[in-house]
């Protein structure tokens, strides 16, 4: 099976899934004006949400400040390590609290190929829809909302 028929198949699954994105090679730490103290702060909390750990989250970790509605957002992506066989890689979702990046997972950050934030709000907090490649042919969609304190899939 050819690439070029893989991303027509898999942009086809994403129909209704226009704002889908990935983070790219420009979505570094500097560039979203992360602070040595946050990215300590970070650390420990992506230790127990991955399922390995880099010798670099830096390096590792792509990184993109958002809107989740009623607070600042921030969304880590893997780039290899955390990163499985079919494109898919963890990604990391916080809100701001109390100048603190609250992780808006429990447990193990999913992994996805591409997200969507903001297809609706509940409890003040976007939505969040990840696509996940399961196989050459296979992509699953899984939708999270705020509980009030973590997304859940729905």
């Amino acid at each position: 099976m050819n690439n070029g028929f893989f991303l027509l198949f898999f942009l086809s699954m994403l129909t209704g899934f226009a704002n889908a994105k990935t983070l790219g090679i420009r979505d570094t730490f500097a560039v979203a004006k992360l602070t040595q103290k946050e990215v300590r702060q970070l650390v420990p909390t992506l230790e127990k949400l991955a399922y390995d750990i880099p010798a670099s989250w830096n390096t590792e970790l792509r990184a993109k400040r958002i809107d989740l509605g009623s607070s600042t957002g921030l969304v880590l992506e893997g780039t290899d390590l955390v990163c499985g066989g079919t494109g898919n890689c963890q990604i990391f979702v916080f809100r701001r609290v109390d100048n603190r990046w609250i992780s808006l997972f429990q447990g193990q950050a999913p992994i996805c190929e591409a997200f969507t934030i903001g297809l609706g709000t509940t409890n003040g907090i976007n939505n969040l829809t990840v696509a996940t490649n399961q196989s050459a042919e296979t992509a699953q969609r899984v939708a999270y909302q705020f509980d009030g304190r973590f997304y859940r899939s729905k």
